[in-house]
């Protein structure tokens, strides 16, 4: 599971890498449109453009803005190999999937397995803060019993 952990912060790390680049790359457009918007006679419809791809950069940069938060998150998570609980930088297998608490990104492939990224302000999160392995927990009337804690 240790080894395995370390491929799914591996993969966390890619994953926020190609987020920073697509929303770059949607600045960078939007910016680039921006500017080569030659005005026209028609006044209003060259305002309303360079607005929408004002507000498309606003967007893009709040995006970059969160990416990169994330990423720093991710770097300052706990991620102590022996622990007894589940915890905030937790790799936890239930017997209704794998876990990785800390950051909400959702959806993660490793290995041809899935992994959910996930905030421990989640509900599911919450529930999982503190357990130990074997310990159950219930959310939506769902069972599900803690296997592993890495």
């Amino acid at each position: 599971m240790k080894e395995f952990k370390k491929q799914v912060i591996k993969a966390m790390e890619k994953e926020l890498e190609e987020r920073l680049k697509m929303a770059t790359q949607t600045y960078n457009v939007a910016l680039e449109s921006r500017n080569n918007d030659t005005k026209s006679s028609a006044g209003d419809k060259y305002e309303t453009s360079r607005a929408m791809m004002q507000q498309e950069m606003d967007n893009a940069e709040i995006s970059i803005h969160q990416v990169k938060v994330f990423q720093n998150e991710l770097q300052r998570l706990p991620l102590e190999e022996n622990v007894n609980a589940v915890m905030s930088g937790s790799l936890v297998e239930t017997t209704n999937g794998v876990y990785f608490l800390g950051l909400s990104l959702g959806k993660i492939e490793v290995n041809n397995q899935i992994v959910y990224a996930i905030s421990t302000a989640s509900p599911l999160g919450k529930l999982l803060l503190n357990k130990k392995v074997g310990d159950v927990i219930d959310l939506n009337s769902n069972q599900q019993t803690i296997l592993n804690v890495s």
